[in-house]
């Protein structure tokens, strides 16, 4: 009888001893999982930040193509109008006819400014989207190493958890006479 009550008791704390290891190994993978999930979202922010600072760059770059060519675009309108005054005879150097080249050139700086202006205005958007993801990334890469951290803890808690399961087991074990 107390063979066969000895083969139960060992075959009891066997049991208890595989299922808490196995909970502190589900544990152990559980937070290397999460980590690895909030890894790979900050790597994906930080290629959104990047993406955004080309976009910023790009947004700043055509702005002042976009300028550039509009002041093309009124210096030859400048042209045209001096060339139209001078062929009514009128003299080009004074007068309506000057103040009308001088109000164009105000309109076209104006322009200008406006272009430069909406471009800043689009790449300050994506710089500030890029500083989001950024933070993001951050954020995420903390979170994944206090999930694996939090992990350890259970780890430890699984362990520690079925040492003393298995003790309260034996000592009852023993005072039963179950070995």
């Amino acid at each position: 009888g107390k063979a066969m009550a000895t083969g139960f008791g060992t075959v009891g704390l066997g049991a208890t001893l595989a299922g808490g290891v196995m909970q502190a190994m589900g544990a152990s993978k559980q937070g290397d999982a999460q980590q690895s999930m909030y890894n790979y979202r900050a790597q994906v922010a930080k290629i959104n930040a990047d993406i955004n600072r080309q976009n910023a760059a790009w947004a700043r770059d055509k702005g002042e193509r976009e300028a550039v060519q509009y002041g093309m675009k009124a210096t030859q309108q400048r042209g045209a109008i001096m060339t139209a005054q001078a062929a009514s005879n009128l003299d080009v150097n004074t007068g309506s006819a000057a103040q009308v080249r001088e109000s164009q050139q105000k309109i076209t700086t104006m322009d200008t400014a406006q272009i430069r202006t909406n471009a800043a205005k689009i790449a300050y958007d994506y710089d500030t989207k890029a500083v989001m993801d950024e933070n993001q990334a951050t954020l995420d890469t903390k979170t994944g190493e206090y999930a694996k951290e939090a992990s350890q803890y259970k780890v430890a808690e699984s362990i520690l958890g079925t040492v003393s399961g298995v003790s309260d087991k034996w000592q009852k074990g023993r005072s039963t006479g179950l070995w």
